[in-house]
C-alpha cells in the first residue's frame, strides 16, 4: 500500500514538474522577445510577378521619401518610434501591426490610408521595430502605447483653430490593441488627452487569451486538455505581472463608447472567424461588421480590396 501511495505521489509530483516547466517555456515563447515564434505559421507564399515587384518598389520609395521618423515615451517608460507621412489633413490614422510585425512592414495599408487624404502614424509597438521593451502581451500593454501615441498627436499638432481626429486601425494583435482602448473613455470631454478619437477599425482580433491560445494549442500539439494556458497564465503573472484575465477584448469592447467596424476573414487559420461575431455582440457602442469570404488571416483585404476599403471610407467618414 506505502509502496502504490509513494509511485502516485511520484506520477502527480512528475507531471506537475513537467507542467510547470512547460508553462515556462511557454512564456518564453509567447510572451518575451525571441526569434522564434510560439504558433509558426506556414506561409503559403509565391513569388511576386514583375508588375507586383514593380509596384512594392515603387510603394517602398515612395514611402521613404515622405516618412518622418518620430518618438514619444509610454506611460511606463518605454521610448517608442513611429513613421509619420502628412498629408495637410486634421484626420490622423493611427496604424497598428500585428504579432512581431513593425509600422514599416505597413506600407500597402499606409498608402492606401494616405490616398484617402489622411494623415497616417505608422506605430512600432513596445518590442517591435525600433521601439523598446522585450515583452509581448497580445494587445494588453500594447494599448498603452496606442494610448501615448494619441496624446502625441494631441500634444504636438493640436491649436485653437485645427483640432486633430483620430481614427484607430489595428491588425491582429494591432487589433486587439486598439479595441483595449475603446474602453479608456476615449470620446469623453473629460479626458482632454484622448477625447478625440472618432473611430477604431479593427481586423482579425480575438476575444480573450484564454479562447485563443486553448484553440490554437490544440490545433498545434493537440492537448489543450491539460491547464497548460491557466498555468501559463499564473507563470506571467509571476515573471511579467500580468495574466490572461487581463487579455480580455470582448470585455474592453464590451464598455466601448467609441464606434468600431469589425473586419475578418471567414477562412482564418489563425483567429477563428466566430470570434469576430462575440466581440460585435458584445461591443455597447455604434458598431458594424465586415466578412470578407475566403479571407485568410492578416490578408482578408486581398481577397476582395474593393469591399474592404469602400467599406472602411465609408465607416470613416461617418464619424470625422
Amino acid at each position: 500500500m506505502i509502496i502504490v501511495l509513494y509511485i502516485i505521489l511520484s506520477a502527480i509530483t512528475i507531471t506537475a514538474v513537467i507542467l510547470i516547466i512547460t508553462a515556462n517555456h511557454f512564456v518564453n515563447k509567447l510572451l518575451i522577445k525571441t526569434n522564434k515564434k510560439l504558433f509558426e505559421r506556414k506561409e503559403k507564399t509565391k513569388e511576386d510577378d514583375d508588375e507586383k515587384k514593380l509596384i512594392k518598389e515603387k510603394r517602398k520609395i515612395w514611402f521613404e521619401e515622405n516618412q518622418k521618423d518620430v518618438y514619444t515615451v509610454s506611460c511606463d517608460n518605454l521610448k517608442l518610434h513611429a513613421h509619420l507621412i502628412n498629408n495637410n489633413s486634421n484626420v490622423y490614422i493611427i496604424i497598428v501591426h500585428p504579432y512581431e510585425g513593425r509600422g514599416s512592414y505597413m506600407k500597402y495599408f499606409i498608402e492606401k490610408f494616405y490616398n484617402m487624404g489622411f494623415n497616417v502614424l505608422a506605430i512600432d509597438l513596445r518590442s517591435h521595430g525600433e521601439s523598446e521593451g522585450n515583452i509581448y502581451s497580445l494587445g494588453y500593454l500594447e494599448r498603452l502605447d496606442v494610448l501615448a501615441w494619441i496624446k502625441y498627436i494631441n500634444n504636438n499638432y493640436n491649436d485653437e483653430k485645427i483640432i486633430p481626429k483620430i481614427i484607430l486601425y489595428g491588425i491582429s494583435m494591432g487589433a486587439n490593441a486598439v479595441m483595449m482602448c475603446s474602453c479608456e473613455n476615449l470620446n469623453e470631454a473629460s479626458n482632454k488627452d484622448l477625447n478625440n478619437v472618432k473611430a477604431i477599425i479593427e481586423d482579425a482580433g480575438f476575444t480573450n487569451a484564454y479562447e485563443q491560445l486553448k484553440e490554437r494549442l490544440d490545433m498545434a500539439y493537440k492537448f489543450s486538455f491539460l491547464p497548460i494556458v491557466e498555468l501559463t497564465s499564473i507563470m506571467s503573472k509571476i515573471r511579467l505581472r500580468f495574466s490572461f484575465d487581463d487579455i480580455n477584448v470582448e470585455k474592453s469592447v464590451s464598455k466601448s463608447k467609441v464606434p468600431i467596424l469589425f473586419i475578418h476573414g471567414d477562412k482564418d487559420e489563425l483567429v477563428n472567424c466566430n470570434m469576430v461575431h462575440k466581440l460585435y455582440d458584445s461591443c455597447s457602442s455604434e458598431k458594424e461588421k465586415l466578412i470578407i469570404k475566403d479571407g485568410g488571416h492578416i490578408s482578408a483585404v486581398m481577397k476582395d480590396e474593393s469591399l474592404y476599403w469602400n467599406t472602411i471610407n465609408n465607416f470613416i467618414n461617418k464619424y470625422i
